[in-house]
C-alpha cells in the first residue's frame, strides 16, 4: 500500500538519493537544510510516498505570488524511484499536492518540466494537466 506523509529531516538521505536519479546532485546535508527551511514556510509543503515504510518518492508544492497574475500553487519537484515507476506513486504524490493546494486556497496548479523529459510530459497530461507554453530558463551566478 502506498502512503503519503509530510517529509521530515530523517528523509533527507533517501530524498537525496532519489534526486540523483533525475540528475539533481544534492548532498544529504543540503537536502536536510532545505527541508528545515521549507518546513518553516507556510506556503510550502514537502511530502514523501512510502511503501512498507520505505520512501519511494517525494513531492514539493509551493504557493507562488506575483504582481502580474493571480496566485497559484506550483510543483517544485516530483521524484519517484525508477524501480517503482508505473505503480501510480507519482499520481498519489500529485493528488497529495493538489489537496494541499485546495486546502490552502489555491485554485490553479502549475508544473514546469524539463523539455527533454517526454515521459514526464505524458504523465502530467494523463493526470489532467494541460501544456501552456515552452520557455527558456536563464540563470546568473551571484
Amino acid at each position: 500500500m502506498i502512503h503519503c506523509r509530510r517529509a521530515t529531516i530523517e528523509d533527507g538521505e533517501v530524498m537525496s538519493q532519489l534526486s540523483h536519479q533525475l540528475g539533481y546532485v544534492s548532498t544529504t546535508e543540503e537536502i536536510k537544510e532545505r527541508l528545515t527551511r521549507l518546513s518553516s514556510l507556510p506556503d510550502h509543503y514537502v511530502c514523501v510516498a512510502e511503501i512498507d515504510s520505505g520512501v519511494v518518492g517525494w513531492g514539493h508544492i509551493q504557493g507562488r505570488h506575483s504582481i502580474e497574475s493571480p496566485s497559484f500553487a506550483e510543483i517544485g519537484g516530483l521524484v519517484v524511484d525508477g524501480i517503482h515507476q508505473g505503480m501510480g506513486i507519482g499520481k498519489i504524490i500529485m493528488s497529495e499536492c493538489e489537496e494541499w493546494a485546495r486546502v490552502n486556497g489555491f485554485d490553479n496548479i502549475r508544473v514546469r518540466c524539463n523539455g527533454k523529459r517526454e515521459s514526464a510530459h505524458r504523465f502530467y497530461i494523463a493526470i489532467g494537466y494541460e501544456e501552456k507554453k515552452w520557455q527558456k530558463v536563464f540563470d546568473k551566478r551571484l
